[in-house]
């Protein structure tokens, strides 16, 4: 069977052993492009380039942004975005066959189930979700957000049949780490928008996180695996709010002369930014 015109975007970070079971299975497609952390400690270069991928290299600077870099350097006319900890089911490769063969869409979305420490969660908020995984690349760009990007399409957005089978959180050591970084990530991403953080937030946001889920959205039927969602999820708000909340107390009660010197450093820099433009042949522009 011809394959299609079609390039899977991967981001990866010390993800050889999921790649060496991921990349086998996706033969339909012309072309995948693997952008990978500069920062990964394994065989994730190795086990791309092994399997036919095209390897590219930058630092992860946020998810939106790497997703972007990769997007630029993908070929052909159709992108589908996948994780390396996600498997498409035969029903969704059929699905995005047809899908790009007829060429009349500009979007589709397909249906996603999350496994957690070896079970399906079908509830906690996590039933019926539809992630936009397939497009046109030139009618297709990603936001800048640090995680959990989205992509903005231009023109119509349609649904698959198939599903996307989600294995993110396969060991406890894989839930703890989440659970940092996402809270961080969601800590700067309040910090850019100007928003803050009260001690009722704190204090209140939390409980309310875990009351939706484990009873609003039925927590509660997927049993103990469905607390531990729940009870993660409600920490996750938890050190969200309180980085946002510490933050500029910590700055407040520093020493004045510690405040000092990052100003005064700050004024050397802009100095020689600006001599540095007064020197260049041409608009600072140029240089980017």
């Amino acid at each position: 069977m011809d394959k299609l015109p079609l390039s899977v975007l991967l981001l990866a970070r010390d993800e050889a052993a999921r790649l060496a079971d991921l990349l086998p299975r996706l033969g339909f497609a012309r072309e995948v492009v693997v952008v990978v952390d500069a920062a990964t400690r394994d065989a994730t270069r190795d086990v791309a380039m092994r399997h036919g991928a095209r390897v590219c290299e930058r630092a992860l600077d946020g998810f939106g942004a790497q997703r972007a870099y990769g997007l630029a350097r993908t070929r052909e006319p159709w992108v589908l975005w996948l994780d390396a900890d996600e498997r498409v089911d035969e029903h969704a490769v059929a699905a995005i066959g047809a899908a790009v063969r007829s060429g009349a869409g500009t979007g589709y979305r397909i249906a996603r189930v999350t496994w957690f420490l070896g079970k399906r969660i079908r509830f906690c908020g996590w039933r019926g979700e539809k992630v936009l995984r397939l497009f046109r690349r030139e009618a297709a760009s990603f936001d800048d957000a640090p995680v959990h990007e989205q992509v903005r399409i231009d023109g119509a957005i349609q649904d698959l049949d198939g599903t996307i089978e989600h294995r993110s959180y396969e060991t406890w050591e894989d839930c703890r780490a989440k659970l940092v970084r996402y809270a961080a990530a969601g800590a700067e991403r309040m910090r850019r928008a100007g928003r803050g953080a009260s001690a009722l937030d704190v204090l209140v946001r939390p409980p309310l996180r875990f009351f939706r889920m484990y009873v609003l959205q039925a927590g509660f039927l997927d049993g103990a695996h469905g607390v531990l969602v729940c009870a993660l999820a409600a920490a996750q708000v938890l050190l969200k709010y309180a980085q946002v909340w510490a933050a500029p107390r910590a700055q407040a009660e520093a020493p004045r002369s510690n405040a000092q010197a990052p100003r005064a450093e700050a004024r050397r820099a802009d100095a020689q930014a600006r001599r540095a433009e007064a020197e260049a042949p041409g608009p600072p522009e140029a240089w980017w």
